[in-house]
């Protein structure tokens, strides 16, 4: 259920102790925290950033209180599968894995692993497990404790599982239900077996200690994350089924749940045997509470006594509300939240026009964030660069985007969407539809930057894996294991790919952009062939995956207004204007991210120094205070044209400042080519049943464009549908 459209939620965190001391922090848990973080980020299953976060988080004490001063090399596995089922709930919470039963594979794949299948895995946070993770954990928890062990991790995935599908499916959980569910959804008996084990524990009869303090770090959890989990609209949540199930108020529901907490404190106190294990269960519980109490990750907005009024919690750019339509939720920015920390998101939020331009190009506002997007995958490059650097690397690759080299380009261009709208035509004659997105926005830019740089025109299918792997990595704000592992590979591939054709261009090089980049000087050396390699990586990722998105969201603004469609097919002059309007209404890219170098003031609000600022590009395309009535899709807006493919653009859809877009002339000939395909394609329109679904963060736009068409009024294909 939408969390706009609930009543608001007004509740007061509760003043909660428990009668146990924390533990304290010492060296040899720093090096613990260091030595997990170092194991994550080796292993792939966090990147620079999420390696950064996890430092800075605090997340990890959680862990270490679970600890409780073990040896070293024990506490360090207990810390890692910490870290594990955390990853895996951030992954799941976050969305990635709620449809398609890709969860329910990975939990199979899993069970798999800590039940004795030897197989190789692509998935970072599966091969960790198999090769590393549980070879390590088997041996140290011993054959008597090694079923019972796999047996609850299992029920935890199962767990995550279950969740899923009801939330899938709108099945509600009953109190009933959820108390033993949330504690597999924790871990807890993961956790709590490591704990006896590490210390050297017999807790055969601990069966109700660990209940209780399983029910209390779950519970405190749910206490403290109920503002998160209601903005997010996440249903496994205590205090959220007892104020569903009882009818009660969101006071009545907190201060029964802390209740419950009390109840079951009370519950461990006097069960407290076997006291050894009781003792570091009692320290754990504590720090969880304290960490909880003194943490944003689950609640941001506090106000004086610990209130909370939902109605004043800003949204957040990864809740469900997002991914159906962004639009909605950028006009409550603007309006309310201009300058918003979004804590799930981990970053500042800009979303008028005059703050999302003025960081655009203040140089306060730095590149510097490219370090943990692109940085690992293709190292140090242009988007990353600022200063005379910039400038150097910029001026070697402009030639080629512009003037000249576009012209010569023109004609290529122009016989490419020829072939590809007479195939698209040829499909729907066959089979009575096709897919834009497949036969024609994906095969024309990548085929052009294949010609720009000067490969083999018949490559654009080796190069393809990348240009989409590339651009999910740089696009994953949470940096998924499994998406940056699959950036990775396509790196390698490519560069592999590009190695031969950099050496037959530093010997004997062409008039192409790929021998410009090896032969050509900057700063007074040879770029090194990782360099070479990592600017043709931007060039096909950012150019021909976002042109692709790009012309997507053409197509569906035109076949959405037919109006404007039939008005562009009978004065095909127009499609500079149509294509610059659609860039501003729907453009492909909505957010890039800043880096502030100090605290800046801006109209709508003071950004803090240090802070990952999120540019949204979509959102101050749409602000009113800018552009009349921005929503609507008017060729007719702009006095002029060639300004909007230029460094002087009202919109932002290329960016503004010193990185704005080096292939805005490249975009522009590309969409040219629209009228090529429409002429193909007469009597133009959605195929029956079928409505265009965009997703995406960073970058946004539809997978598939399913149109027919009134093909009897065309006389016959111009040239043969294999021409491609």
């Amino acid at each position: 259920m939408s969390t706009q459209t609930r009543t608001p939620a007004l509740f007061r965190l509760p003043e909660v102790v428990f009668p146990f001391p924390p533990s304290g922090r010492t060296t040899a848990a720093a090096q613990l925290v260091d030595g997990v973080i170092c194991w994550s980020h080796e292993h792939g299953l966090v990147g620079r950033r999420g390696r950064d976060r996890m430092r800075d988080s605090g997340v990890l004490d959680i862990g270490l209180a679970l600890t409780g001063g073990a040896p070293a090399d024990r506490a360090l596995v207990l810390l890692q599968w910490f870290v594990w089922t955390l990853l895996l709930d951030d992954r799941v919470d976050d969305g990635q894995w709620a449809g398609g039963g890709v969860l329910a594979e990975f939990a199979k794949d899993a069970a798999g692993v800590v039940n004795g299948e030897r197989r190789s895995h692509e998935d970072p946070m599966l091969r960790v497990l198999a090769e590393d993770l549980w070879p390590r954990t088997r041996e140290l928890v011993g054959p008597d404790r090694r079923a019972a062990f796999a047996e609850h991790v299992v029920r935890h995935l199962e767990a995550q599982c279950e969740v899923v599908d009801r939330r899938a499916g709108g099945v509600p959980i009953s109190l009933d239900d959820y108390i033993p569910l949330r504690v597999e959804l924790f871990g807890a008996d993961i956790l709590f077996d490591l704990i006896e084990v590490i210390h050297s524990l017999d807790a055969a009869d601990a069966g109700v200690v660990r209940r209780c303090a399983g029910n209390v770090l779950g519970w405190v959890n749910d206490v403290y994350s109920l503002e998160k989990d209601l903005l997010l609209g996440e249903e496994a949540n205590l205090v959220r089924i007892l104020h569903d199930e009882r009818g009660c108020s969101w006071q009545e529901a907190v201060d029964t749940a802390v209740a419950m907490i009390g109840e079951q404190v009370e519950r461990f106190r006097r069960h407290g045997e076997p006291r050894a294990l009781a003792s570091r269960l009692a320290t754990a519980m504590t720090d969880v509470l304290l960490w909880h109490q003194g943490s944003s990750r689950y609640h941001w907005r506090e106000r004086g006594g610990g209130a909370v009024d939902t109605s004043l919690t800003p949204p957040s750019l990864i809740w469900a509300e997002f991914e159906r339509d962004p639009y909605p939720v950028y006009a409550r920015l603007r309006e309310d939240f201009p300058v918003m920390r979004d804590e799930p998101l981990d970053a500042w939020v800009l979303s008028r026009y005059q703050d999302v331009r003025t960081a655009l190009c203040d140089s306060r506002f730095s590149s510097a964030n490219y370090s943990w997007q692109s940085g690992p995958v293709v190292g140090r490059i242009l988007l990353e660069m600022g200063g005379s650097e910039h400038t150097a690397h910029r001026a070697l690759m402009s030639p080629a985007f512009r003037g000249r080299a576009m012209n010569a380009l023109s004609e290529a261009a122009f016989d490419l969407a020829q072939s590809l709208a007479v195939r698209t035509a040829g499909r729907i004659r066959r089979t009575g539809d096709a897919d834009l997105v497949s036969t024609f926005c994906a095969e024309l830019p990548i085929q052009v930057m294949v010609r720009v740089l000067g490969l083999p025109a018949g490559d654009a299918d080796v190069v393809r894996p990348w240009a989409s792997a590339g651009m999910a990595f740089v696009s994953d704000h949470r940096q998924d294991p499994a998406t940056l592992r699959r950036g990775f590979d396509a790196r390698d591939d490519l560069y592999a790919y590009l190695a031969p054709h950099i050496s037959e261009r530093r010997a004997d090089p062409g008039d192409d952009l790929l021998s410009v980049l090896c032969t050509t000087a900057v700063e007074g050396r040879l770029l090194t062939d990782d360099e070479v390699s990592g600017s043709c990586a931007l060039l096909l990722a950012a150019g021909a995956d976002t042109a692709e998105k790009g012309l997507a969201l053409f197509l569906a603004n035109l076949v959405d207004h037919p109006d404007v469609l039939g008005e562009l097919r009978a004065d095909p002059s127009l499609v500079d204007a149509a294509w610059a309007e659609s860039l501003r209404r729907d453009p492909p890219t909505h957010m890039v991210l800043r880096q502030t170098s100090e605290a800046v003031d801006l109209p709508g609000g003071r950004v803090p120094a240090g802070a990952t600022v999120a540019c949204i590009l979509a959102s101050a395309n749409r602000d009113p205070r800018q552009f009349t009535e921005p929503d609507r899709f008017d060729i007719h807006r702009l006095t002029n044209v060639d300004r909007e493919f230029a460094a002087s653009a009202g919109h932002l859809a290329f960016g503004a400042g010193r990185h704005f877009c080096l292939g805005a002339h490249l975009a522009r000939l590309l969409g040219r080519t629209v009228p090529v395909l429409l002429a193909e394609l007469p009597g133009l329109r959605w195929s029956d049943g079928f409505t265009p679904v965009s997703s995406g963060l960073i970058s946004r736009a539809p997978r598939e464009l399913r149109v027919t068409a009134n093909l009897q009024e065309i006389a016959g294909p111009r040239r043969s549908s294999d021409d491609v």
